[in-house]
């Protein structure tokens, strides 16, 4: 985000080469993390749970009010290391009058994107109270109380965790009452 900054105030913070260098430091690499997981949010709701390239990069501008805008020099060699660690997979197909490579979550990729929004969320709402903000996580999942994986209730038999295998029976029972 501060990168875009273009004009500054004579006596602003970041007009010091020291105290911006710092900042997007720091912006990026928290952006590294959550480009992945975002970019997993944005393919599991896309329509049929598949989109191109170019229609992520926009997706994930708009749904984001541009404050997660990544160049597309990251994000292609990131979809190729998600690929090439099962998390993704591609094909190529004809959408909108032009051949593209369509990129879609592998049932591996699906499991550990729940584990790592999960994690994230869990993380969110735990250092909330220090950053005085507000997190309210879905009343449609539960989180594993073991390793925090996303588990959704309204899939029948969950029984396990799919990620370290806690027995959540229970859990789930008694948050479904």
């Amino acid at each position: 985000m501060i990168k875009r900054v273009k004009e500054l105030g004579e006596k602003a913070l970041i007009a010091s080469k020291e105290v911006r260098d710092y900042v997007e430091k720091f912006e990026s690499e928290i952006n590294r993390g959550i480009s992945t997981i975002c970019i997993l949010a944005t393919i599991s709701k896309a329509k049929n749970g598949e989109i191109h390239g170019y229609a992520l990069l926009k997706k994930l501008e708009q749904e984001t009010n541009e404050m997660l805008v990544i160049e597309e020099g990251t994000l292609y060699p990131l979809l190729r290391k998600l690929e090439s660690n099962g998390i993704l997979m591609s094909e190529r197909k004809v959408v909108e009058n032009r051949m593209r490579k369509v990129y879609s979550i592998t049932e591996k990729g699906c499991k550990i994107y729940n584990h790592i929004s999960g994690f994230y969320g869990k993380l969110t709402e735990a250092i909330s109270p220090l950053l005085d903000i507000n997190v309210i996580l879905n009343e449609q999942y539960i989180y594993c109380p073991n390793c925090a994986n996303k588990i959704n209730l309204e899939e029948e038999g969950n029984e396990f965790c799919d990620m370290c295998g806690l027995n959540i029976k229970d859990l789930r029972h008694r948050r479904l009452k």
